[in-house]
């Protein structure tokens, strides 16, 4: 027997269709096929592509992982948990049907099974913290069998609260410091597809003005690879104290490129340089870092990312709209 999670929607609005029914649906606009006639996955990955020729491979893949789970691996006797979008609680069910295909049903109501609701409405504090990590996620429709154990043991106990131990304590720092280093890899390869080339430069411009500064775009070298950007404080730019050369790379970055920027920065009167290398730096370039700490700043693709984080909400809606990025709340990990 297996544990199954079923999603009642991105936003929870299925999910009272599912209660009400008693029924789990596999929610996909469009997805007016019967599923029982394809015998393969591989099928139904060609009738994806049909239905939905624009969605990227990636999401298709994922989607036909879904379907194929919720159509031929879930099976009667399985347990469906319903994490609910409309309050903090969980609802548990027992699969009791096969795959049923409603030709006739409103989409997206084309592709149901049958459930006995074994529990309804269990608070979400129930659950030790790990747990609830595991049954989070971006698919509707994934087996979570790590957490059959706490199921059935609180089912057994008529779902008392378990209360977290130190070891799920740990788990969930470890799971909050990777969701942190997903989030940055996902940041990452946004700011990769859509700030290419010498657009990579228009971003440390923008973040450079969220910072209170007064810039000026300057013109690419004769290699075409660099792009200057001139930075200064005051109302428009004219205070002398702050006089900053940019210079942005998307590759990595070599002794050689610093030595010349440091002549750039003698050329065009500026008091302080910042190197912005997306590649990241050479080692002989870092040994250089402190040698010219009171006149060079060296940002590599990790700086960006927390000046844009730290800087987001003063961007203009050009850089917003390009990097749409939504917060949330968490523990911190390092409280101790």
């Amino acid at each position: 027997m297996s544990i199954w999670v079923v999603r009642g929607g991105k936003f929870g609005e299925y999910e009272n269709r599912f209660l009400q029914e008693s029924k789990v649906y596999l929610t996909r606009d469009g997805l007016k096929t019967d599923l029982n006639k394809i015998s393969e996955q591989t099928g139904l990955r060609t009738v994806l592509d049909d239905i939905y020729p624009t969605l990227p491979s990636s999401k298709i893949s994922s989607w036909s992982d879904q379907i194929w789970s919720f159509a031929n691996e879930v099976q009667q006797k399985d347990w469906v948990i319903v994490p609910s979008k409309l309050s903090p609680v969980l609802h548990v069910g027992e699969v009791t049907g096969g795959y049923v295909y409603e030709k006739s049903g409103i989409d997206p109501y084309y592709h149901s099974r049958e459930i006995k609701w074994v529990e309804k409405d269990i608070p979400r504090g129930y659950f030790p913290t790990d747990i609830l990590y595991q049954l989070g996620g971006f698919k509707d429709v994934f087996n979570a069998d790590g957490v059959e154990k706490v199921f059935h043991t609180m089912a057994d106990n008529d779902w008392a609260p378990t209360k977290d131990d130190d070891t799920s304590y740990d788990q969930m720092n470890e799971l909050v410091a990777l969701l942190q280093e997903i989030s940055r890899d996902q940041i990452a390869q946004l700011i990769r597809t859509k700030f290419k080339g010498h657009r990579l430069a228009k971003l440390v411009k923008a973040v450079m003005e969220a910072k209170g500064y007064t810039t000026h775009m300057g013109s690419s070298d004769e290699s075409g690879s660099d792009l200057d950007i001139l930075a200064a404080k005051g109302g428009m730019g004219f205070d002398d104290d702050a006089r900053i050369c940019i210079q942005v790379r998307a590759g990595d970055v070599p002794v050689a490129t610093l030595d010349k920027f440091l002549g750039t920065m003698n050329d065009v009167g500026a008091n302080y340089g910042l190197l912005v290398a997306w590649g990241g730096f050479k080692s002989n370039v870092e040994q250089e870092r402190s040698n010219e700490f009171f006149k060079v700043r060296l940002w590599n693709q990790n700086d960006l990312i927390d000046q844009v984080l730290s800087h987001y909400q003063d961007l203009d809606n050009y850089i917003i709209g390009e990097i749409p990025l939504k917060s949330f709340w968490t523990i911190a990990s390092d409280l101790d």
